[in-house]
């Protein structure tokens, strides 16, 4: 089965919202996707987690890991040259 395709920040924000649902990771502002070389599969990867006073704590981080495992076996990364076809 294909994977569904999504961009950076509708990835960002599937994390954010699965994440802002345990209290541990009420702190979390924000996560930024970046795209990869396809490892196991994936063509994304988190690079980043900001946490409001910047210490993310270490049961957030692996929350985090878990769902962005989950999402990658559902959606792939947009490429974005992929998103302006007007050329």
């Amino acid at each position: 089965m294909a994977k569904r395709l999504k961009t950076a920040p509708e990835l960002e924000r599937l994390i954010l919202l699965e994440m802002r649902q345990h209290a541990v990771c009420a702190g979390i502002a924000a996560v930024t996707v970046r795209e990869t070389s396809d490892q196991a599969g994936t063509n994304w990867a988190v690079a980043h987690i900001n946490a409001l006073g910047g210490a993310v704590p270490a049961p957030c981080r692996s929350l985090c890991a878990a769902t962005v495992m989950t999402l990658q076996q559902e959606y792939e990364l947009l490429p974005e040259f992929e998103l302006d076809m007007d050329f």
